[in-house]
């Protein structure tokens, strides 16, 4: 009587999936790794008795050998709004059609947080890091351990060390959307964010004083505190002036939804009494009445590249050259800011 393979109700191990595909363990571990040819005939197979008996790799233990896992760590502030989200989705998409798997950490913003995550992530054989740093110039990440581990930042870039970066023209589009005010006969347009530690809000100011200083107009910017009605009171204090502002321009999605929310108790229509323009998308800004002009950045081909340059360093065995990949942001034209028809620059 012809021998056959018994299935047992134990879980299937790559002797297993070897023995039914008839072939040698190392034959069947290159085909289900995706490392190391074998042949097309014989992958099939192997793939079809790895199904066949529900097997599953053994992540801890080839992280063990490897001393990495098929994991990567997602390190950000938040999950935030729809650029947040979008930049997520986009991650997880690359690394999904990659058969990697995503740890997704929060930090608040704050570096010690950051660097207990990340000290985490590491303890667990990360197979690789993408992080928005909460400051570019933390200093954890000039430590010898992290070098060994391949990093993408987006959104903010790691100065001063050897990581890549995914980033939108921060400056450029800022600028663009303050001439487009500018354009609507505006001469008093404030400025206003928060967090401007940041190297994007700091790019993102220098991009509204760069439009401002052309158009021969004084500057009204101001980064103040989100906590304890910071943004509000900031638009009160420059309404009481003798000549207030006629715009405004702000410089990230806290500011325009807490902005939002003042002119509604304060019954400011835009853009009759203030034209605004808000860095960053909100959930409800296109619904809006009017519906918000926005400097839309594109998340998910941020995430996309991000986790491709990620991937491309993991596989890659020599050094890297390093990149700063800037992507352009669009002016997404709605009401607010005294327009009528939808259309983006």
């Amino acid at each position: 009587m012809k021998d056959t393979l018994k299935l047992s109700d134990s879980t299937p191990t790559l002797e297993d999936v070897a023995k039914l595909a008839g072939v040698g363990r190392g034959t069947a571990g290159r085909a289900l790794s995706g490392q190391g040819y074998v042949s097309e005939q014989a992958s099939a197979r192997i793939h079809a008795a790895a199904e066949k008996l529900g097997y599953q790799r053994n992540e801890a233990a080839r992280s063990l050998k490897t001393k990495r896992s098929n994991a990567i760590g997602i390190v950000i502030p938040d999950i935030g709004g729809p650029f947040m989200i979008a930049c997520v989705r986009g991650i997880q998409k690359v690394l999904r059609q990659h058969e990697y798997t995503s740890i997704i950490v929060f930090t608040d913003g704050k570096e010690e947080t950051e660097l207990e995550e990340i000290e985490y992530l590491i303890r667990h054989q990360i197979g690789g890091i993408i992080i928005v740093p909460a400051n570019s110039s933390a200093p954890h990440f000039h430590v010898p351990r992290l070098r060994n581990i391949p990093i993408v930042s987006f959104d903010q870039p790691i100065l001063n060390e050897d990581y890549d970066a995914l980033l939108v023209k921060n400056r450029h589009s800022a600028r663009i959307a303050v001439d487009h005010l500018i354009g609507h006969g505006h001469k008093r347009i404030a400025c206003l964010g928060v967090n401007g530690h940041l190297y994007s809000i700091r790019k993102r100011m220098e991009g509204y004083k760069d439009a401002m200083g052309r158009a021969g107009l004084a500057s009204m910017l101001e980064i103040v505190d989100p906590e304890n009605g910071g943004i509000a009171g900031q638009l009160d204090r420059w309404l009481a002036l003798k000549a207030p502002p006629t715009a405004i321009f702000s410089l990230n999605e806290l500011t325009s939804v807490e902005l939002m929310q003042a002119f509604s108790m304060r019954r400011i229509r835009m853009p009759d009494r203030i034209a605004f323009i808000g860095f960053d998308e909100i959930q409800l800004g296109p619904y809006l009445d009017p519906p918000l002009t926005t400097v839309l950045q594109p998340g998910l081909e941020i995430g996309e590249s991000a986790a491709t340059r990620l991937l491309e360093q993991i596989e890659s065995k020599n050094c890297h050259s390093v990149k700063h990949i800037e992507l352009e942001a669009k002016l997404i034209i709605r009401g607010s800011c005294g327009c009528h028809p939808a259309s983006s620059m």
